[in-house]
């Protein structure tokens, strides 16, 4: 499973991509069967990171949506061919359990899935030809998180476990500071699109599709709805946008120039000044930040305030980082010239995010060590002590 699974995410992931290049073919007299199913392979190439060229144009901007299907999609495919493995190499003990190394586990069964997909994506490109070695680099990031998310939680491994307590809670924070900026994102993205409907309405009927175009157009941008949510939420924090060259929007001001005809990006709003009320947008950053500090500053009952401020603004200035990243992996090129950047400024992300939420972090931390006396560490007992060192000593890695 793990060397076949990954083609069959692969050839899941080409009918996705096929559905609206087989109804741009149908709703169009003039193109061909063969540039369609052709157009099918290279929206998968684009949704693993590779710059490809439709219709003379080159696009570099990763269809989210697909590329989040295809997470999904590997995560149940490692996870069955970590179950294979482990029945094969699993040892009993005395009690009939059953007992694996899941780290050694893992590491095998992520590189097996990896290598496969890359392969795939290599006979993909191909067959296309699409030559942009960073679809590899970027294919391996997509296959080798969901391989090893799927992997480690069938076996029940925890890349984790031997970290001290406080520090286990790192990813946890930055997980959910990026959980409070996508919720903010959807938000300001919900919220334009309401207030600015019937400028989008124009735009999609100014397109003149039949039903049938409709139905592709909306598919099309629900693949880049995640896109477009995160920029929101990179906006949100106050990090910069560029819509084309001369096109430019933050929380302070509307620039815009040349814009594509496409409905969901003609909903920003027109050119000048925004109302002040939009900067409390500002604080979806402060929760994030805020948020990740506690998380990790809870975790440290027995520390004093200097230290909870220095580990609640550095696990804040973390998560920033991990936004701008996910800024970087949203945004992209649609064409040349005036498009051929859209997205997140992401030097802008990279001082925003990390300033603003290292900042909320920091101030987090030092409130809640102020606020809380440092518990002092139990004395153990000699019962207790003895247990310890028998549990260290009859650990055995799952």
């Amino acid at each position: 499973m793990a060397i076949i699974g990954p083609w069959l995410v692969l050839l899941i992931g080409w009918l996705l991509a096929a559905g609206p290049a087989m109804l741009g073919w149908l709703t169009s007299p003039n193109s061909q069967l063969n540039d369609a199913l052709g157009l099918a392979s290279i929206l998968l190439l684009s949704a693993n990171g590779a710059q490809v060229i439709i219709g003379g144009t080159p696009i570099s901007v990763m269809p989210l949506g697909l590329t989040i299907a295809i997470v999904l999609l590997l995560q149940p495919v490692a996870a069955l061919a970590a179950r294979q493995a482990a029945r094969g190499e699993a040892l009993a003990d005395d009690t009939g359990r059953l007992w694996v190394n899941g780290e050694r586990l893992v590491f095998r069964v992520t590189g097996t899935v990896v290598g496969s997909y890359l392969a795939g994506l290599l006979l993909l490109s191909t067959l296309v030809p699409v030559v942009d070695w960073s679809v590899l680099v970027k294919g391996l990031i997509i296959a080798a998180v969901a391989a090893s998310w799927g992997a480690s939680r069938e076996v029940g491994f925890d890349p984790t476990r031997n970290w001290v307590p406080w520090l286990r809670q790192v990813p946890v924070a930055v997980g959910t500071a990026l959980l409070v900026i996508l919720v903010a994102g959807a938000a300001a993205v919900a919220a334009t699109f309401i207030l600015r409907f019937d400028q989008l309405v124009a735009v999609h009927d100014s397109l003149q599709p039949d039903p049938l175009g409709s139905v592709l157009l909306a598919y099309l941008q629900l693949l880049y709805l995640p896109n477009l949510i995160i920029w929101g939420g990179s906006w949100a924090v106050g990090a910069g946008l560029s819509i084309g060259d001369g096109s430019f929007l933050s929380l302070g001001v509307s620039d815009l120039g040349f814009l594509p005809a496409i409905p969901m990006l003609s909903a920003v709003p027109p050119s000048g000044l925004l109302p002040a009320a939009t900067r409390w947008w500002l604080l979806a950053g402060v929760a994030a930040g805020a948020l990740a500090g506690a998380v990790v500053t809870l975790a440290r009952p027995r520390a004093r305030f200097d230290q909870t401020a220095l580990v609640g603004g550095l696990t804040g200035v973390l998560a920033g980082l991990a936004a701008a990243a996910m800024a970087a992996f949203a945004s992209g090129g649609l064409g040349t010239q005036r498009l051929a950047y859209v997205g997140v400024r992401v030097g802008d992300m990279l001082v925003v995010g990390p300033s603003l939420l290292g900042l909320a972090g920091l101030v987090t931390g030092l409130v809640i060590g102020l606020l809380r006396r440092p518990q002092s560490a139990p004395e153990p007992d000699a019962e207790t002590a003895d247990t310890a060192e028998v549990t260290e000593q009859s650990k055995v890695e799952p």
